[in-house]
């Protein structure tokens, strides 16, 4: 079966997919109700298709969310029940405490974004529809058994939508790096990426037609996937309460939360958040000039990092403080805000227009 979406079934680069099926004479079946934000009905749904065609295998193509969908189908074609049984409530501190013990079908996944990584982690968002929230899915049991990466497959991004995946990836390098748990293989994945994003995602930007800075946006998007296994922090905990309230893109709700969040890291790994500095080129080693530059380099890539309160209520505040308090991100972060810090951290996000 192949899972993606209809825009990505369109792309005349997907044709050249489905011909090499039929070419090998491999019979499959297309499934593309994937949203950009998947949901249990849509996996419950492609399940349902996935037994009823006797598929065997599963072909994800397109960008993280379709790449979860195809997990997550793949997660309950082997394990009984709905994709609600699988929501795990803390991915990070618990990462094995997972009730899909079967291992999911040979799968097979083509990403035609450079920024999720979900080509290489176990982990799935979906939304349950039932108790109105996004939750983690999925585990060691639904990584992916080949991922492939053509630059072909990217280069139909608009340069918004380049800056943004690629500034994703770039957060789970570096949130990767100065992680909890993070671990000495992890930080060189963490680091490569970085170098590979700081080098390539604005020729991206400035040209999709670059193949080489292409093709090494998909490496690095990789290697931040990979190093993103130990789970992410407090930028992507703060960040996606913005994209419920104020519908921000994910890689923007990043942009506007990095510089605050790496300001409040500052004093607690200093030498980690120097390192992070010169990875972005920065002159002042340190996390004050590490959060500079972050914000700096999304700039020049036309992402915001400022709330407007004219666009943003502030009166969201403390209803966001609370959900990102409750994200398990948040148990990665190298020092955790209590409440109030949270919406210290938010109203800072304001850039002083409150």
């Amino acid at each position: 079966m192949i899972v993606t979406d209809p825009v990505v079934a369109a792309m005349p680069a997907f044709a050249a997919i489905a011909d090499s099926l039929r070419a090998h004479a491999l019979p499959f079946v297309l499934y593309t109700e994937c949203d950009v934000n998947p949901t249990d009905v849509q996996i419950d749904r492609g399940r349902d298709v996935y037994a009823r065609e006797r598929c065997d295998a599963i072909v994800g193509v397109g960008g993280g969310s379709n790449l979860d969908s195809a997990k997550s189908i793949g997660v309950v074609a082997r394990n009984p029940g709905s994709i609600r049984d699988y929501f795990v409530p803390s991915y990070v501190t618990d990462p094995y405490g997972i009730k899909n013990a079967l291992r999911i079908p040979p799968t097979i996944v083509l990403p035609t974004t450079a920024g999720t990584g979900s080509e290489v982690c176990g982990w799935t968002v979906v939304t349950h529809t039932g108790e109105h929230y996004k939750g983690f899915c999925g585990g060691w049991t639904a990584i992916p058994d080949v991922a492939l990466l053509d630059p072909d497959l990217t280069v139909c991004m608009p340069p918004a939508l380049t800056a943004s995946t690629g500034f994703d990836a770039l957060m789970h390098a570096i949130e990767a790096y100065y992680h909890r748990y993070a671990m000495a293989q992890t930080d060189m994945f963490a680091l490569s990426a970085m170098g590979r994003i700081v080098r390539h995602l604005p020729r991206a930007v400035a040209d999709g037609r670059d193949m080489e800075a292409r093709g090494e946006m998909l490496l690095a998007a990789m290697e931040a996937g990979l190093a993103m296994n130990t789970g992410c922090a407090l930028v992507h905990a703060m960040g996606l309460p913005l994209t419920v309230e104020y519908g921000l893109a994910h890689g923007e709700t990043l942009a506007v939360m990095a510089g605050p969040v790496f300001r409040h890291n500052a004093q607690a790994v200093p030498a980690r958040m120097g390192a992070i500095a010169r990875a972005l080129g920065a002159a002042d080693h340190s996390g004050r000039g590490a959060a500079d530059a972050i914000q700096a380099f999304a700039r020049g890539l036309g992402l915001p990092t400022a709330l407007d309160p004219k666009r943003h209520d502030p009166a969201r505040i403390p209803a966001m403080a609370k959900q990102a308090l409750a994200n398990d991100n948040t148990r990665g972060n190298p020092v955790i805000p209590d409440l109030p810090g949270f919406e210290a951290l938010y109203r800072e996000a304001y850039a002083g227009r409150l």
